[in-house]
């Protein structure tokens, strides 16, 4: 886990480094990433605090449902219920309920996120000119590394023993 998340947001910061990153940023996890989006999108969400008014302390249902009543059925209770941040990968579900599901771990349902991320994933298209500067610059350097031209810069010493 990405342990600048937590700083980042008791500063208030707007960028947080090292998402995804594994083995000290020497690879990077896509998986890893979204774990860390979704505990980023908890970190940011519980630093909102609780909000506290007269709408969400709702004192009219407190009287009238009374000491020891049903809370979950009244409609405000619902209705504010829904204002809080619930995840999509860290699962809330009973064992019981979680192993009648497949038993999907946190590394699968990552795995699974990723998978949807890419399958729904519709690039916006470049501006003209910008697509026709980038494929100019590929096509030279795929000139300038094309391997004829690798071969011919190298010594028949060097390609036979593999040391460039």
């Amino acid at each position: 886990m990405n342990t600048l998340i937590i700083p980042a947001a008791v500063t208030h910061g707007n960028n947080i480094y090292g998402l995804g990153m594994l083995e000290s940023g020497m690879s990077v996890s896509l998986e890893q990433y979204v774990i860390c989006d979704e505990i980023a999108q908890a970190v940011r969400e519980s630093m909102k605090g609780v909000p506290v008014s007269d709408i969400t302390l709702d004192l009219d249902t407190i009287m009238k449902v009374g000491v020891g009543g049903n809370y979950l059925s009244e409609p405000t209770t619902l209705k504010n219920l829904n204002a809080f941040w619930l995840p999509e990968l860290l699962d809330r579900d009973w064992r019981k309920e979680w192993e009648a599901k497949g038993w999907k771990n946190l590394y699968k349902r990552a795995c699974d996120r990723v998978d949807e991320i890419f399958a729904k994933y519709e690039p916006e298209p470049l501006d003209k000119d910008i697509n026709d500067e980038l494929l100019k610059i590929a096509r030279e350097a795929d000139k300038r590394l094309s391997r004829e031209d690798l071969t011919s810069r190298l010594s028949k010493e060097a390609l036979t023993t593999g040391i460039y």
